[in-house]
């Protein structure tokens, strides 16, 4: 699903003529060394040559690994598929499975689409799915991040007719969400290749296959497989090039050099649509949050939801959505966001409200406030060390003294795994739904469920778990919106706002469908080159 930017509906302020020189000028001097770069690799910027080719400028890129989790620009779904899909209702959509059905509390039975083949002519077939999954349910397969979709499969077998059977350990209702995140491949050539070839030179039976890599691995070619059961509308080649630097990515915009810039600045938004291209905010299924540790060495004050509740009350999250993200990410309302299933349209939100808060927090003991201390890993979203330090001003405003730390992405990660926080009392955090398209997971990390949580209240581990096995879609929907409700009353987070992509679009790109983490290239379509 692609929301296009409205002109009318959100006017951002006009970069004044000195500032945007200035930015098109460095960013001309990065990209142009950007550009001898790919030609050192023997590629070619033939974007205009032919009016299908689309090139596309990326923050970073890995190779076609199936059994990884992310790729920077989706360069996954473009080269596999998968058995089911989340659609933009948080409803699970057919795939490669055109249908399945539950026949026992343990036992799913998935049918196959036929006439699928894998890129290299190989039909993909019950035996060849049943092979994929076998290999991620092995013992040897746990190390792959893939592996957190099949776990609790048992059991993967093929069923007469073009059919596989699923069994699982416990009655699971998530089966056919988890497997809209587990990418089909041909297993016996990822064992002939290895793991690390295999990415380089995938097989999957998706629309595009990459046909060259780069040397570094900063820029691939894919080409269109023509005998895909979903083949392209119109893109025959994309070229991906990585381009961390924001405003580079922008100019390689500007100057005619690609024709999607991803990850875009929202302050580039007045510079984009003043030279005539095209901007595509994408509502994202994610919350940007502060999440407020309640265990171990965290402040005490914490613990007590009552101070949970009031700095979400001091924070005023309408004026720094506007004023530094230009109103391209909502501010949320709880831990959902529209189209997942979960998101209770009448849950009230907290208020702004900083003379409540600080009643809250004399009732809990902390009249004169308290400090504390957050980490952060700067470059999740576009401004985010301003976002930070006016979180920290609004706190400020009701007492509360808020020190920020800021960590690198592999420190976070550590300290986010291994539950040593070493006195950091809240840490920079999602509640991300685009996975599994409801808010189980999250509920599950921000629970006694993971044993790194951040906060744990014993009574929401039955109600999860309760979701999770219901197997009747309704009244699991209703379970799941209990849970939603309850974590606006314990407030394990402070809830900022909901993640939306900004992406630059070039004059020439007509429709490009998206939706969080994917890029739908197949029903991508051009302007006929002029």
């Amino acid at each position: 699903m692609s929301i296009k930017h409205e002109v009318g509906a959100r006017r951002v302020p006009i970069i004044t003529r000195c500032a945007a020189a200035w930015l098109a000028l460095y960013a001309r001097l990065r990209f142009f060394v950007l550009v001898l770069g790919s030609l050192a690799w023997g590629g070619t910027h033939d974007a205009f040559a032919v009016s299908f080719h689309l090139t596309a400028a990326s923050p970073w890129l890995s190779y076609a690994d199936p059994l990884t989790a992310s790729t920077g620009v989706p360069l996954l779904p473009a080269v596999y598929d998968t058995l089911t899909e989340i659609a933009a209702d948080g409803s699970v959509a057919p795939a490669l499975a055109e249908s399945w059905s539950v026949e026992s509390d343990t036992v799913w039975i998935f049918s196959l689409r036929p006439d699928v083949k894998f890129s290299n002519g190989q039909p993909l077939d019950a035996a060849a799915v049943v092979a994929c999954l076998r290999m991620l349910i092995d013992p040897a397969g746990k190390s792959y991040d893939t592996a957190l979709y099949v776990n609790g499969i048992v059991d993967v077998r093929e069923r007469d007719g073009n059919k596989i059977e699923i069994r699982t350990k416990n009655r699971d209702a998530r089966i056919a969400r988890k497997l809209a995140n587990v990418f089909i491949f041909s297993a016996s050539e990822l064992q002939r290749l290895g793991r690390a070839a295999f990415a380089k030179a995938p097989v999957g039976t998706g629309s595009f296959r990459p046909e060259h890599w780069s040397s570094g691995g900063n820029r691939v070619v894919l080409r269109s497989v023509e005998s895909s059961w979903r083949p392209s509308q119109q893109i025959d080649r994309i070229e991906i090039l990585v381009v961390p630097d924001a405003s580079a990515r922008l100019q390689s915009l500007l100057s005619g050099q690609t024709d999607f810039a991803n990850a875009i600045d929202p302050d580039s938004i007045a510079v984009i649509e003043a030279a005539g291209h095209k901007v595509s905010v994408v509502p994202g299924t994610m919350v940007l949050s502060l999440a407020l540790r309640t265990q171990g060495d965290a402040a005490l004050p914490l613990r007590d939801p009552r101070v949970r509740v009031a700095l979400n009350m001091a924070v005023n999250r309408s004026a720094i959505s506007q004023k530094l993200l230009l109103g391209t990410m909502p501010p949320a309302t709880q831990i959902a966001t529209p189209g997942v299933v979960g998101y209770d349209p009448d849950l009230e939100p907290y208020p702004f409200d900083p003379d409540r808060a600080r009643r809250l927090l004399a009732e809990a003991g902390y009249r004169d406030g308290f400090r504390m201390v957050a980490g952060l890993m700067s470059g999740q979203v576009p401004g985010d060390v301003l976002i930070y330090q006016r979180l920290a001003q609004d706190l400020a405003a009701v007492g509360v003294n808020l020190e920020l730390r800021n960590y690198s992405a592999n420190e976070m990660l550590r300290r986010r795994t291994s539950g040593l926080w070493d006195g950091i009392d809240a840490f920079q955090s999602l509640w991300s739904h685009y996975r599994l398209g409801d808010v189980s997971r999250a509920a599950e990390q921000f629970s006694c469920i993971d044993p790194y949580s951040s906060f744990c209240d014993p009574d929401m581990v039955e109600l999860i778990e309760r979701s999770n096995q219901e197997m009747d879609q309704h009244r699991r929907e209703v379970l799941l919106k209990q849970i939603t409700g309850r974590f606006q009353e314990l407030a394990p987070t402070i809830l900022l706002f909901q993640f939306a992509g900004v992406d630059g679009l070039s004059k020439r790109v007509k429709v490009i469908p998206q939706s969080t983490g994917r890029i739908n290239f197949v029903r991508t379509v051009l302007h006929a080159a002029e």
